[in-house]
Order: structure tokens, then C-alpha cells, then sequence
């Protein structure tokens, strides 16, 4: 894919607004996998999640030094667009930029990803509040609790439930990949054994979650420029 490369880092030193070049790059690109620099980069998680950041990141890496590094970094790190984009959304951005299977793959993704992992941020953070009023802060697992309370059983069952399914391997700890990898097929076990009720409620309150961090980071941000 170095043509598309090549092609990213002229459209940019040609004067085209890099976050646009970056989205019509990411259309054009065709592989779903590579080795990169001695590391496998999966952009299509389980053939159905598009993982955005992951070929974004991919592609301002090969043009590092051409794009302001602090509007590479809100958009790789925070997920957030520069101000002149107020009236879009990355979603929108890929939608009309990378085409319609791309589009289909970000939603994907983001309930799949980006949702479950707000939903267990919320979780974490209701359990650990009912510990310490139970005085129980110190000689209870969180992260486990979290686990049984939205999966049904703790995380230990659930990795290696996802190894046997799905034939990944790895080690103690997950890399930033794998972790995702894991997370998207939390999502999918989530759906396919919880009520409809509870998998409505559950993904109501991650998508809440990540609309309070996004207007504390809004707010943040307009209180700094003031």
C-alpha cells in the first residue's frame, strides 16, 4: 500500500487539510492485516470491526512530521476532531470518505470497543463505590466483579472461553491489539447470552458514560481557551 502512502503525503504537502486526506487514505486502503516493522496489524477485528485508530495510527506514522502533532494526537489518543470540524463527526468523516463497508465496520467497533469498555469503566467505578461503603474496598476484586457482573462469569473463564472459540494465543497480559480483540468478543458474548432488556440497559449506560467524559472533555477545553 505505498501508493496510498505516497498519495497521503502529497495531498497533504499539496495544502489539503491532512484530516481529510487521512479519511480518503483510509478508504483507499485495501488490506486488512499486515506485518508492520516486525508487528501484525489487524484493522478488521473478527472480519466485522473496523479498527480505526489502528490504521490511522498506521498511516500518520508513515507521515509523521507533516500533520500538527497536537491535532494527530486528539485524534489517535482522544478520538476527537480539530475545532474547524465542530459540525462533524468522525463517523461522518468515514462514512463520506471511506465508503459504506468502512462506515458499517466503525460502528462495529465502536459498540463493540469503545462502548464495552465504557460499560466497564461504569461498572468498575459503581462496584468500587458499593465496596467502600461496605468497607470492603481492600478484600474484594473489582475487575473480577465487573466481569460477573456483566458477562455471568469471572475473567479468567471468559479468556479462555474466548482462546478455545476463537484459537487465539497469547501469554499472560494482552497487548493493546489483543485487548480490543478480547473486548469485541466480550460485546458478541454479551449479546448473545444476556436478555434483551439487560443488553439494552447495559449499552445505554456505556454510551451515557461516554457522553459525560466527552462534554467534560468539551467544557475542559472551552474553559481553557477562555
Amino acid at each position: 500500500m505505498i501508493d496510498v502512502i505516497d498519495r497521503l503525503k502529497e495531498d497533504i504537502q499539496s495544502g489539503n487539510d491532512w484530516v481529510y486526506c487521512l479519511m480518503d487514505a483510509i478508504g483507499a486502503w485495501s488490506v486488512t492485516e499486515e506485518v508492520y516493522r516486525g508487528k501484525t496489524f489487524r484493522y478488521f477485528i473478527a472480519g466485522e470491526a473496523f479498527d480505526w485508530q489502528l490504521l490511522a495510527q498506521r498511516l500518520c506514522g508513515s507521515v509523521n512530521g507533516i500533520i500538527p502533532k497536537s491535532e494527530k494526537d486528539d485524534l489517535l489518543i482522544l478520538g476527537t476532531l480539530p475545532h474547524r470540524f465542530q459540525t462533524d463527526s468522525i463517523a461522518s468523516l468515514i462514512k463520506s470518505r471511506a465508503g459504506h463497508s468502512k462506515y458499517r465496520g466503525f460502528l462495529n467497533y465502536y459498540y463493540g470497543v469503545i462502548v464495552e469498555e465504557a460499560l466497564q469503566t461504569v461498572v468498575e467505578q459503581e462496584i468500587q463505590k458499593r465496596n467502600i461503603s461496605r468497607s470492603a474496598k481492600y478484600i474484594s476484586n473489582d475487575r473480577d466483579q465487573v466481569f460477573v457482573n456483566i458477562y455471568g462469569q469471572c475473567i479468567e473463564d471468559l479468556l479462555n472461553k474466548y482462546k478455545f472459540t476463537t484459537g487465539a494465543k497469547h501469554r499472560k497480559g494482552l497487548s493493546l491489539m489483543q485487548h480490543r480483540e478480547f473486548t469485541y468478543w466480550l460485546f458478541k458474548f454479551r449479546v448473545r447470552n444476556s436478555d434483551k432488556a439487560k443488553v439494552a440497559s447495559d449499552t445505554t449506560k456505556g454510551l451515557n458514560y461516554l457522553e459525560r467524559i466527552n462534554n467534560t472533555e468539551i467544557n475542559s477545553r472551552v474553559n481553557s481557551v477562555a
